[in-house]
Formats: structure tokens, sequence, C-alpha cells
């Protein structure tokens, strides 16, 4: 299924019992699949280490919603009777073998967890006894496959670059508003870039200014590997869409001239 960005990340936090817990960095976002929204909820953190080829096997299993909305997302009101079944189901998961739990779907009214397990023997006779035994009235999926290097939360459940993108672009203008930035007046939009000559630095500040930008905030870095900073400018509004829109603009400009991206400000 194709994935499409929809709309802004919002930073997560869960508490799972496995030897992960440390290094968890739970977030979430919205996404296209096909003709349809759905919900990421996944573990970045995880990218680290993936794959682990202790657990070369995938569980993908959760309930189907009965309340959907056109889109194919649970009522709200729902969706604590299916958290208490995927938490079930989490708990007969780790009866049975050790695992880790790397992501939640929420799409076409299911709501699935995926684990990575060292061992399958049990797992499906386990979770269909929960589910015939204490959601009788509920449907469920369970999908198990062999998945060792862990292509499905590589390529499905991690976000894409552009994806990342937008979800930290998210969060800085979240942020900006927690702080009481009403975001409704234009000022200068600033976007930090490193790079390792000084004359791949003015070549781009070049092709920035070609762009409508502002290029004359040169800074003496105190990176080795990079030294030569640079801060381009653009006078407007902070609104996701054209953070996202310039970014991407300069990114490319400045990955033609090992230009190293390291984000952005717009303080008033």
């Amino acid at each position: 299924m194709k994935r499409s960005v929809l709309i802004l990340a919002i930073l997560c936090s869960l508490l799972m019992g496995n030897a992960y817990a440390q290094t968890e960095q739970w977030d979430t976002y919205m996404a296209k699949f096909g003709d349809k929204p759905g919900s990421v909820l996944v573990d970045m953190g995880l990218i680290a280490r993936a794959p682990d080829k202790r657990y070369q096997y995938l569980v993908i299993t959760g309930p189907q919603a009965m309340n959907c909305d056109k889109q194919g997302l649970p009522n709200k009101d729902e969706i604590g009777e299916l958290e208490e079944i995927l938490s079930a189901a989490d708990n007969f998961i780790t009866g049975v073998t050790a695992k880790v739990l790397t992501g939640t779907l929420t799409y076409k009214c299911e709501r699935l967890n995926y684990y990575y397990v060292k061992d399958t023997i049990g797992v499906r006779n386990a979770l269909m006894r929960m589910y015939n035994r204490s959601y009788a009235n509920y449907n469920y999926a369970i999908n198990i496959m062999f998945d060792p290097g862990w292509r499905t939360y590589l390529t499905f459940l991690f976000p894409d670059e552009p994806t990342r993108d937008w979800m930290e672009n998210s969060k800085v203008i979240a942020q900006m508003a927690e702080q009481g930035d009403s975001l409704k007046t234009q000022r200068d939009i600033n976007f930090d870039f490193f790079f390792n000559s000084d004359s791949d630095r003015h070549t781009f500040a070049g092709v920035a200014r070609s762009k409508g930008y502002k290029a004359d905030k040169l800074i003496a870095s105190k990176s080795t590997i990079a030294p030569f900073e640079i801060i381009v400018s653009k006078y407007g509004l902070v609104k996701i869409d054209l953070i996202q829109a310039m970014a991407d603009e300069l990114k490319k400009a400045a990955k033609l001239h090992r230009g190293i991206y390291n984000g952005w400000d717009a303080k008033k």
C-alpha cells in the first residue's frame, strides 16, 4: 500500500514490559494507505538496532472495531475497549514467547499490534483462545510470518524521510504554540545549514538568494566535520505546508553541495 502524509505527528509515550523499554521512542503519525487514512504508532528508537536477529517472526494481531466512521477509523468511545483487547493479547504473547512490540496500526476499522517474536509455537492457539473466550463478540486478526530482516518495520511502520520531516516540523510549530506564540504574525523563518568548505557554503548561499532567501548570516561552527555554518531566512507566516516546502527546497540545494541541514526556527 502506498503511503502519503496527511497530518501532523504528536509525540507519544508508552510503557511496555520488555528489554527494549529503556530505549523506546514512541511517535505517531497519520498517513494514507491506498485510498483510506490510517494512524501509525511506532517505536522510532528501534531503528538503531533493526533488524534484531533474535526476533525473526512477525505477529500481527488485534480486534476489528464495531463502530467506525466512513474513513475506517474507530469511534473514540470504542478505543478504550480496543486497547483492553490489545493489552490482553500482549499478555498472552508474553506468556508464550519473548517479543518486541514495534508499532500499532489503526486502519479500515482494525487496530493491530505488530510484534517481532523469537518463537511462534503456541502463539496462534493462545491468541485464538483469548479472543474466543473473552472477546467473542469481536472479530480479530492473527497473521504470522517469517520476517528476519524486519522489512515490515523498516519499510512500512517506520516513517519515510518526507513523513519524518513533516513530524519534526509539526512538533516545532506545536511547541511554539504551547509557548504562547499565536503564529498569526509574519516573521523571519530561519534555516540552519553546515558545510565542510567555505566555497560550498558560498555557492549554496547564492542558490538560496536566487530563490528569494536572505543568506548573509555566516557563522564559524565549532564542528570539526562541517565547520562552516550559514543561516538563511525568508519572511512569512509559520504554516506547516510553507515550512515543509521551504525546508525541502533548501535541503535539496544544500545536498548538491554536501550541506547538512540542522533544523529551523521562527522566533518573533
